[in-house]
């Protein structure tokens, strides 16, 4: 298992849930909706409880939104009321929310660009994407997931690497 290296959302447990949202726009954009997304937190509710919430946008790519009820969960409702308002905001501020289908990976310029899988597939295969690429898993669940580093991961180490046929590297 990976060591824990992610210290964001400090006021928030490990076991808090973690949406990963995939952003598309202009920088500026991106930093607005994360504006919008906060305020919407501050008044996010679940059955009339209160969610304890944090929000960050990582790599101008991922709205990466935490959050807990003590002693409680999230509901259905309460979560489709955060995706819904994360996509009013993003067509009000000229920002695309991205499919969880594409593949994310991190360019040796550091930005983060996106493929589908038969695109990524042929990138691979012509030795533009290596064993050593970062790819991201927005699929992680738990903000522990992503303390413990399960975010961004080398594709040899990812979920891809069963998928592309690569063979793992062992830590």
């Amino acid at each position: 298992m990976n060591e824990p290296h992610e210290t964001i959302f400090p006021d928030l447990p490990d076991e808090a849930r973690l949406w990963i949202v995939a952003l598309d726009g202009a920088r500026e954009d991106l930093w607005d909706l994360l504006s919008e997304t906060q305020l919407f937190l501050e008044q996010w509710t679940s059955h009339g409880r209160s969610i304890q919430s944090e929000i960050a946008l990582k790599s101008n790519r991922f709205l990466l939104i935490a959050g807990i009820i003590p002693g409680g969960t999230i509901s259905g409702c309460g979560i489709d009321a955060l995706m819904r308002a994360i996509d009013e905001i993003a067509v009000n501020r000229n920002c695309s929310v991205l499919s969880s289908m594409l593949i994310y990976y991190r360019m040796a310029d550091g930005t983060v660009d996106f493929a589908p899988r038969s695109q990524f597939r042929n990138l691979v295969n012509q030795g533009l994407i290596s064993p050593e690429t970062p790819v991201f898993n927005p699929g992680i669940y738990t903000l522990n997931e992503l303390r413990m580093g399960n975010f961004e991961l080398p594709l040899v180490n990812s979920v891809y690497a069963r998928v592309f046929q690569l063979p793992a590297i062992i830590d």
